[in-house]
């Protein structure tokens, strides 16, 4: 019995390690590719790299490729890509989807093997949702500062309009101001305009893959004023201003909403937590709970219950400004 416990850490532990490398071999794979497609040797002949060398690199390559389609049968693969763009993740699809996989897996064999199969499927489960969580939180912050920079950004091009550059110009010198994560973003617009492309359309796209609101009523303005004419750096400062006056509108209801909020989650968590205590400090007074169909049915009402009401708290809480 001391022994599974012990194998059930290796397992988790190794499915982490072989997650890490798999990851790491497949992007040196494609880097040596991208390579041996630029480099020639003598008689026209390509270089063979690393990637048609290494047997180990093939068999994660094609592991990859292989979960790569899948995922993409099951029309996930361009949803996890625009998420881990928005989230500037520097990993590719089927690279994230092969480690969770792979971490998921491992997981589930590892916990069955001490609690049963049961629990296993439950935390590989909560294994497989945890990137989940973490890139939709990592695009939320990076969303938020994206959002909390347009109005200094607005304001600064207007600056520089004023000073006697075009436009175009202008957004170039902003770039050269800004910081992360609007001058990576905005950077890219520029790039796209350089190559001919309307800055008013590369503005666009730079506010459906942030998934910015503002960004979108920014450039609307500004294709508006385009077509009517007027002073385009007056304009982009009363747009500058609007944002910050609606931000603190926000803050002052994110305030006032406060403790409603937090009685919300008071409610959600403390019946959960309360049962706990309760399974840990008297656990024969919550085996008839967990041993009679009439408690396992009230378990399941009052957790229904409790969701719903979680839920409903939250959601009259929520004040779009």
């Amino acid at each position: 019995m001391t022994s599974t416990p012990v194998l059930a850490g290796l397992a988790a532990a190794g499915a982490v390690l072989l997650a890490t490398w798999c990851v790491t071999v497949t992007r040196r794979t494609v880097s040596a590719r991208e390579l041996a497609v630029r480099v020639r040797v003598g008689g026209g002949r390509e270089s063979r790299g690393f990637a048609d060398t290494d047997p180990s690199s093939r068999w994660v390559r094609d592991m990859v490729d292989l979960t790569g389609r899948v995922a993409d049968r099951a029309g996930l693969l361009d949803r996890i890509a625009r998420a881990l763009d928005h989230a500037d993740v520097p990993l590719r699809a089927p690279e994230a989807v092969f480690g969770t996989a792979v971490v998921a897996g491992a997981t589930v064999v590892g916990v069955t093997l001490v609690l049963g199969p049961l629990p296993a499927l439950a935390l590989g489960a909560g294994v497989a949702a945890l990137p989940v969580l973490v890139v939709r939180r990592r695009w939320t912050a990076r969303l938020r500062a994206f959002e909390g920079q347009l109005p200094d950004v607005l304001h600064l091009l207007a600056g520089s309009m004023r000073a006697g550059f075009s436009f175009s110009q202008g957004l170039v010198a902003v770039v050269e101001e800004i910081e992360e994560p609007a001058r990576r973003e905005l950077q890219r617009a520029t790039s796209e305009q350089r190559l001919g492309r309307p800055v008013e359309d590369a503005l666009d796209d730079v506010a459906t893959r942030m998934d910015s609101v503002d960004l979108t009523w920014a450039v609307m303005a500004i294709r508006i004023q385009r077509e009517v004419g007027g002073n385009l750096a007056e304009l982009l400062d009363t747009v500058a201003d609007t944002m910050v006056e609606r931000e603190r509108l926000r803050q002052e209801v994110l305030a006032l909403t406060a403790e409603a909020r937090l009685s919300a989650w008071v409610l959600g968590v403390f019946p959960l937590g309360c049962g706990v205590v309760l399974s840990v400090a008297q656990p024969a007074y919550m085996a008839t709970l967990f041993g009679s169909p009439i408690g396992v049915l009230a378990l399941g009402v009052s957790l229904v219950m409790a969701v719903v009401g979680f839920v409903w708290l939250r959601r009259i809480m929520t004040i779009e400004v």
